[in-house]
């Protein structure tokens, strides 16, 4: 089971990460599989964007786990406000920075997530490639904190990685099935120990009902697993 050490070291890999963190999803340098890896990515990721773009999620938005802000800006183009809440302020920066404009509409927290409890509600919860990144043991906590932050039949929307190899860098190895601790490496060779879990859709179905929601969740061919959940009054 991951610790508290391990979760502040996942920390400090995304801290330290932040400025060549979209490598990873442009697919460049050490996560370049070749043409066809990525074109295949990039047709996966339209599909995810094609059920992201019809969900309502306009009004006010909290996006969790923002990171470089690809999936801010498509919510600051269409929601009245977004509340982000991450760990890492040099993600924030980046976030910001990539926003424009845009950011205005935007308030930027740092907040360890994994403490996070929320103290208003919002009209919709996103996050992004974060729920991997939840040890088992907060799986329950953390669902009931997404349910806790939304009005009544609000949106929650998320996205992540099913366990293929080739999402990641060539120099990683995916965990053995039953380990939640994955070894990440930064392009300058330090490692890092960070959470890394592949729940299978049923787990989430489940512990999202337990928590106050209605969720489905859907598989792209290869690459991503993505769910859109509405609260239950």
């Amino acid at each position: 089971m991951a610790d508290r050490n391990v979760l502040d070291e996942q920390l400090t890999y995304y801290r330290e990460r932040a400025a060549e963190y979209d490598e990873w999803w442009e697919r460049r340098g050490r996560y370049n599989r070749g043409k066809k890896a990525t074109d295949l990515w990039r047709s996966e990721i339209a599909v995810v964007r094609a059920a992201f773009d019809e969900l309502p999620l306009d009004g006010e938005v909290v996006e969790l786990a923002a990171g470089t802000g690809y999936w801010t800006a498509l919510l600051a183009a269409r929601a009245d406000t977004v509340t982000v809440l991450d760990g890492s302020p040099e993600m924030l920066a980046i976030n910001r920075a990539r926003l424009g404009d845009l950011a205005s509409k935007v308030e930027y927290q740092v907040v360890d997530l994994f403490e996070w409890y929320p103290t208003q509600r919002w009209d919709g919860l996103v996050h992004c490639f974060w729920i991997s990144h939840v040890p088992r043991h907060k799986l329950d906590s953390f669902f009931e904190s997404c349910r806790q932050a939304l009005t009544g039949r609000a949106t929650m929307f998320f996205l992540d990685g099913q366990r293929v190899d080739e999402s990641t860098a060539v120099d990683h190895k995916l965990p053995d099935d039953g380990n939640e601790v994955m070894t990440r490496k930064l392009n300058d060779g330090r490692e890092f120990q960070i959470v890394k879990n592949y729940y299978e859709p049923e787990e989430l179905i489940n512990t999202a009902e337990a928590a106050g929601f209605e969720l489905e969740v859907h598989r792209t061919d290869t690459y991503f697993q993505y769910g859109v959940g509405t609260a239950v009054q």
